[in-house]
């Protein structure tokens, strides 16, 4: 869910971006990675930790609690250069929005199916949807990232 809306913001937000998909709808899949990365549904996941650590020259004992900032972390510029930039083109991304290892979502790939179905569809259904001139509200939530309105409007065909 939020992935679809922050997806659909993000792309109207930026229209050139829209746009390319538009004219190239081959750049579904990696606009959907991009937006992953751009606006990262999951914000911050916590784990606790299993045995003691060392992470970066800091001890972690067992027991302690670590907050992993997920969408800090897709924004990193030392892995995605203008990491403050929507580019549906950009090349070599793994976004870490799913999580990782043993803690990878077991619904990613259909996260992925149904944005990409979306997308599809709204291009070729709603080509010239556009943002209203009212700003979307977004959910309340350190974790979550999502919106709870996104005013649009288009022309009927």
């Amino acid at each position: 869910m939020n992935l679809i809306g922050n997806g659909i913001w993000s792309l109207l937000d930026n229209p050139a971006q829209w746009t390319a998909i538009r004219d190239n709808p081959a750049l579904i899949p990696n606009a959907i990675e991009e937006i992953l990365r751009y606006e990262c549904p999951v914000q911050a996941v916590a784990r606790t930790v299993a045995e003691p650590i060392e992470f970066g020259g800091i001890e972690f004992p067992k027991g302690e609690l670590i907050v992993a900032l997920i969408g800090a972390a897709n924004r990193d510029p030392e892995v995605f250069p203008d990491p403050d930039r929507l580019d549906v083109t950009r090349e070599k991304l793994k976004p870490l929005s799913f999580g990782g290892g043993i803690h990878f979502c077991i619904g990613a790939q259909l996260a992925r199916i149904e944005a990409e179905v979306v997308f599809t569809t709204l291009l070729r259904r709603m080509p010239d949807i556009r943002l209203e001139s009212e700003a979307p509200r977004w959910r309340q939530s350190f974790t979550l990232r999502g919106l709870t309105t996104l005013p649009v409007t288009w022309t009927s065909k």
